[in-house]
């Protein structure tokens, strides 16, 4: 034994007759092994199955949770003492056999992650000699005690939220609840995705477009190297790549931390989600569509106006609307967690769509101008010396309008003139193509550096773009920016 009870009393803020654990046999970096003893005299087994005593289960989950938190404890070090550890999320619970009276009940836990200092993953069993008696996964949130007496001391009223706070969905965390924006074909990949993550933001891969399961795995691979343990990726893919299903699910082998998916909803990414444990998040550009997406099991929707550069959600006749429209009508018509995507370019526009009620939101073209976007300087050049009316509308061979930066390419296209594919080249890409150009062809072009002949996506404020900067600077901007609103008018929750 290392730890007895008097010494368990002193780390975990637990006592009889609610303390669970009795003694801690060992604990590694991220295991610890420790018992309970339980007696027929305990007041618990007296009301519990009268005539049948058996020891309940939510005692079991209660004494894996707190040997849980005694690991997570050791593991924060100096300075856990400030923070609170709730429950907060019971991910699954099996009862394979019961506990009786007299018992001498095992507690193996593993710390299975821990994002950000913030978040904590764990599996826990229970046994009684070799036998296996129960198994928990459950998520513990590591919270600061002033902070939690500030918002709930005061009764429940409203809190003032002077700070850009955190985002939390689920089991992601991400230290400011900012999303970057994946960006095809091959715009956003390991470099930018890696450096946003490992900054505070969300880092997204955009793997529409890639043809070889190789290039998905090597990207998700360097990306996590540069963010670091606690850093969030996600990959974006469109809902009408041909090869969808294959490079979806090899990024979902990969670990990935969430998909952010668009153009058309498909049942077999909520299938595959199901199947890794990864969470989906599905774009929508109405309330129509973002109930469809809660109904077939999306985590999040990220809403996305007119606004937005790239593909747009709506097709002709549809009319095209403001970000701000939808996302109000978005977060009454959903439960579950918004994020809103298109022409947020500041601090002070995150906090506006904070206080409509999203939880995030989702930037690209500001991070096409920073150093490390994975994409040719050409391409970035384009967007510093873009001009308002250099902004247009162009139809795509996917049957959806675009938003881009005007180039040569594009004034052949708008004249109904562009390059027609030629069939033998043609990779069939995506499922929908009219052929009235080759866009992935055009996309490749673009992001080599050749502007000229190809399609440069961007957001309707991209002409706002004036200069190069760097991820870190860029999210500190954004961050000093909505701090400054908060402070001025405050966010309340």
């Amino acid at each position: 034994m290392i730890l007895d009870k008097k010494q368990i009393k002193e780390i975990i803020p637990y006592s009889e007759p609610f303390l669970w654990v009795d003694e801690v046999e060992s604990i590694t970096e991220d295991t610890i092994t420790g018992y309970k003893n339980t007696s027929p005299e305990d007041e618990f087994f007296k009301g519990h199955f009268v005539g049948f005593s058996i020891m309940p289960g939510v005692l079991v989950v209660e004494g894996i949770a707190q040997i849980g938190t005694i690991l997570l404890r050791k593991k924060m070090g100096a300075g856990n003492e400030k923070k609170h550890l709730f429950a907060y999320q019971v991910r699954s619970v099996f009862f394979y056999k019961p506990i009786f009276p007299g018992d001498k009940i095992k507690y193996k836990v593993e710390l299975v992650r821990f994002y950000g200092d913030k978040v904590a993953n764990f599996k826990g069993e229970a046994y009684v000699g070799e036998d296996r008696k129960c198994e928990v996964r459950f998520v513990v949130a590591v919270v600061d005690k002033e902070e939690f007496k500030e918002k709930y001391g005061a009764g429940g009223k409203p809190v003032a939220i002077t700070e850009l706070p955190p985002l939390r969905i689920g089991n992601i965390f991400a230290k400011y609840p900012i999303i970057q924006g994946g960006m095809a074909v091959r715009v956003s990949l390991h470099n930018l995705a890696g450096n946003v993550a490992k900054e505070g933001g969300i880092g997204i891969i955009a793997i529409s477009g890639m043809m070889d399961p190789e290039e998905v795995k090597t990207e998700i691979r360097k990306a996590r190297e540069i963010a670091g343990p606690g850093g969030v990726i996600g990959v974006n893919i469109m809902g009408m790549m041909t090869r969808f299903k294959e490079m979806l699910e090899v990024a979902m082998q990969e670990g990935i931390d969430l998909v952010i998916q668009g153009a058309g909803f498909r049942e077999d990414i909520f299938e595959l989600g199901k199947k890794y444990h990864t969470p989906i998040f599905c774009l929508a550009s109405s309330a129509k569509v973002a109930q469809r997406g809660e109904q077939m099991g999306a985590t999040a929707i990220v809403v996305e106006g007119k606004e937005a550069g790239g593909h747009l959600g709506f097709p002709a006749p549809r009319p095209f609307r403001k970000t701000e429209d939808v996302l109000k009508e978005v977060v009454e018509a959903v439960k579950i967690p918004v994020i809103v995507a298109g022409g947020i370019f500041t601090g002070s526009d995150i906090v506006k769509m904070l206080k409509i009620g999203a939880k995030g939101v989702q930037m690209a073209t500001r991070f096409v101008s920073t150093e490390e976007c994975d994409v040719h300087q050409n391409f970035k050049d384009v967007y510093i010396k873009a001009r308002e009316e250099d902004i247009v509308i162009v139809p795509s061979p996917a049957g959806l309008p675009g938003r881009a930066v005007k180039t040569t390419f594009i004034e052949k296209v708008l004249r109904g003139e562009g390059p027609k594919p030629d069939p033998k080249e043609c990779q069939r890409c995506i499922t929908v193509c009219n052929k009235k150009y080759c866009i992935l062809k055009a996309l490749e072009n673009a992001r080599k550096g050749d502007v000229e002949n190809g399609l440069v996506f961007a957001g309707e404020n991209v002409w706002r773009v004036k200069e190069m900067t760097t991820v870190k600077k860029l999210i500190k901007e954004l961050v000093d920016e909505a701090n400054e609103t908060l402070k001025k008018e405050p966010l309340y929750l």
